[in-house]
């Protein structure tokens, strides 16, 4: 059905690109031809189809194809183009403008248009698209009870020494399965296109994608959010001269990514998680349990918050057949809904109660998985996106040193989800190929306009300094906001400084002029009823198991 849907669109793209987009395929680019979505029909969004070469130096390679989508500016008339990367890897553009697109709207002034897209490797519109490398029917049999589909079982910072043992017996069994599903992924339908699926091609293709909707040569907006950022950093890098506005928002490293083992990268990663849960914690306390059903009493702390949750995981530890609630799925749920702190509300009295009430027996049993996105069986594209990124294997690396840095990072970084299995990372000392182009650096090009970069001071999947980093690795080039607050990305909570800037620099290139400038959260802006975001703090809120 989703196939057939693709052939609804027209696909102007063209088998090759201007010289400006800096490649060995050179061509005149064409326009696109907008019509309705193949999905989020009722979201009032646009979509097209755009031919992208695979391998942008050898047409032999073959040819691909972007599912393109268009938020419309909302304001009088569009005054540009936004291109947007939601980040992942592996989030669709179609997904994400359908669901985000609202508050990005709102957050740029809405007189742009928007426009993202489907990368390489995502979503089943795109080819490459979505990374298969084992079918629904083979995926248990082949795992084989494995912590790749149990997860890691662990309390506290990972001391208890049969849990220990129990996750080093695993070490030899990963090891194989690793070594034999590489093997299967070079087999399976993505096989001969897994190395033309990275971040250096997916900048080729948004710069494509610029010249054939607003001219060859013209200076391009961004907007880049999680791993997105690394889009928008390798962009800067790859064509300095293309740099219209940049906005990185929630930063990953780009020179992390480019230079170091990607499993060293799970530890940066996670190094706020533990201030973001104190701060839903501390929220549901506010709320009281008339407004936050995961606090336990009238007058809970949100100490009082972790330990009844905590009191869950103990549950799931010592007896983990009781429930047909794993601890992935708990310590899952958990850090996924950090995320939004406008849905804190949603992740405490729906999500949490009905996984609580089958832990401690007095629910029915069902879940909602809306954030099961650390066991998801069907597509593999994060891993084959930040490998194919990522540095050529160390060789002398094991599986086991990988469990050190996990237990590690467990007991001296994030107690709460140091130890979770799988990550897209600690795969890629196994994954059988690496993109034919990566950028590596330098990191040092001058670029024809400033970036801005933003980052929140509480983010669990991508803490602040990163952001702080990336700006000092830019200089002068870039300015840094530090948007006092929590969650993944400045969109998800209100704040009228941060988006007065970026207005500002949408409209003219204006940034402020300290190097770093600190925007509070509004007033206004409440994550239970009564309990406003700004007066939410990460202070530490006991033990964590």
């Amino acid at each position: 059905m989703r196939a057939l849907l693709t052939t609804t669109l027209v696909g102007l793209g063209v088998a090759a690109y201007a010289a400006s987009v800096g490649v060995d395929i050179q061509t005149q680019p064409v326009g696109l031809q907008w019509g309705p979505c193949p999905e989020y029909q009722d979201a009032g969004l646009s979509c097209a189809y755009f031919d992208i070469p695979l391998y942008y130096h050898n047409a032999s390679a073959g040819n691909g194809r972007l599912l393109v989508v268009k938020a419309n500016a909302t304001v009088g008339e569009s005054k540009g183009t936004i291109f947007m990367n939601p980040g992942g890897p592996g989030v669709s553009g179609l997904e994400s403008l359908a669901t985000d697109g609202p508050a990005m709207l709102n957050h740029s002034g809405g007189v742009y248009d928007i426009v993202s897209w489907d990368a390489r490797g995502v979503g089943p519109y795109t080819y490459p698209g979505d990374v298969f490398c084992l079918s629904d029917e083979e995926y248990n049999s082949f795992w084989n009870g494995s912590i790749e589909v149990t997860g890691t079982r662990w309390l506290g910072n990972f001391t208890n020494q049969t849990d220990i043992d129990n996750f080093y017996a695993q070490a030899p069994i990963i090891d194989a399965q690793y070594r034999a599903f590489s093997e299967r992924c070079l087999q399976g339908p993505n096989g001969t296109t897994l190395q033309y699926i990275g971040t250096a091609a997916t900048v080729r293709d948004m710069v494509a994608l610029a010249d054939a909707l607003q001219g060859p040569g013209t200076p391009i907006y961004y907007w880049g959010f999680s791993y997105g950022t690394i889009v928008g950093t390798y962009f800067a890098e790859m064509f300095p001269d293309r740099v219209g506005r940049v906005i990185l928002d929630g930063v990953l490293d780009a020179t992390a990514v480019a230079t170091k083992q990607s499993y060293l990268l799970w530890r940066t990663q996670v190094s706020s998680a533990e201030d973001s849960y104190n701060g839903f914690a501390n929220a549901c306390a506010l709320a009281g349990p008339d407004e936050c059903a995961v606090a336990p009493f009238q007058g809970a702390t949100g100490a009082d918050v972790v330990d009844h949750i905590s009191k869950a995981i103990e549950t799931l530890h010592d007896h983990p057949s009781a429930s047909n609630v794993s601890m992935m799925l708990l310590r899952g749920n958990i850090y996924g809904g950090l995320y939004k702190p406008g849905q804190w509300y949603v992740l405490a009295n729906e999500t949490l109660p009905g996984l609580l009430d089958s832990i401690f027996g007095s629910g029915n049993g069902t879940q909602d998985q809306r954030y099961r996105t650390f066991s998801a069986q069907n597509s593999y594209t994060e891993p084959a996106v930040v490998c194919a990124d990522s540095v050529d294997a160390d060789p002398g690396l094991t599986i086991n040193d990988i469990f050190d840095e996990i237990v590690n990072v467990t007991r001296t970084v994030s107690p709460s989800f140091g130890a979770f299995w799988p990550i897209p990372w600690h795969r890629c000392s196994y994954w059988p190929v690496r993109a034919v182009e990566r950028y590596q650096g330098p990191f040092n090009k001058t670029f024809a306009n400033r970036v801005l970069v933003i980052g929140n001071s509480w983010d669990n999947a991508t803490p602040f300094f990163e952001s702080q980093h990336i700006a000092d690795v830019l200089g002068d080039q870039a300015a840094l906001v530090r948007q006092n607050g929590f969650g993944h990305t400045s969109i998800y909570e209100d704040s009228t400084c941060t988006k007065n800037i970026i207005q500002a620099y949408l409209a003219d290139g204006t940034l402020p002029a300290d190097k770093l400038t600190v925007c509070e959260i509004d007033d206004s802006f409440e994550i239970y009823p009564g309990v406003k975001g700004a007066s939410v703090t990460p202070v530490n809120t006991g033990k964590k198991v």
